[in-house]
């Protein structure tokens, strides 16, 4: 079967941006991957899929192979949030990479560093936990973990997506932040990791 059409037909439900189908070795569906913004809930779009695939196709697949990443387009920052990215720099040498990112919160100037071997993805990483590192004297917690960073492509712009555990009390919750690429893509991984953490930064400043 030509799953690429299937694809094709649930990128056409509504707030799904993409889909990706996965099969085993007899052609059957055992994954399904959708990349959905946030305005409807997952469990809807859930449904709605199963609905399609089943009318459409005769395919009847079981929920729990439907995987959905949401995005918000918008990177949205509490009115009352102070914190002010001010920029960042880097230095590259011909195997490694080091960012440093500063911030600045009220009369206070946050540095964080990072380094790692370079290359693409690494390179985010490094963006991600240099912002980290900076927000980490603010809040005085190391509370956050970069746990997976990737690029993707939404509405034909380029974006970074970015996971981050939050650890409190030995219970771990996973962040999911977003930000479209304007400058560059280590400028949009440092705003997406503000926008993961940025909600639970509010929480936990010690003013």
């Amino acid at each position: 079967m030509n799953y690429e059409e299937v694809e094709l037909f649930l990128n056409n439900i509504k707030s799904v941006i993409s889909s990706k189908i996965i099969t085993d070795s007899n052609d059957e569906i055992c994954e399904i991957h959708v990349l959905s913004d946030n305005s409807r809930h997952s469990k809807q779009i859930s449904r709605d899929i199963r609905t399609a695939l089943l009318s459409q196709f005769n395919i009847n697949v079981d929920y729990k192979i439907i995987s959905i990443a949401q995005i918000d387009k918008n990177i949205s920052f509490n009115s009352n949030f102070r914190l002010q990215y001010e920029g960042y720099s880097s230095e590259i040498t011909s195997d490694r990479i080091r960012i440093t990112t500063k911030f600045s919160w009220e009369d206070k100037e946050l540095t964080g560093q990072a380094e790692d071997i370079k290359s693409d993805k690494r390179t985010l990483a490094v963006a991600a936990n240099s912002t980290l590192n900076a927000i980490r004297s603010l809040i005085e917690s190391d509370c956050f973990v970069v746990e997976d960073i990737q690029t993707a492509v939404i509405n034909g712009e380029d974006a970074i997506l970015v996971a981050i555990t939050y650890i409190e009390n030995g219970k771990e919750e996973i962040l999911v932040g977003s930000s479209l690429v304007e400058n560059n893509k280590i400028d949009g991984a440092i705003k997406a990791t503000l926008n993961a953490i940025n909600r639970k930064i509010c929480l936990l400043i010690k003013e």
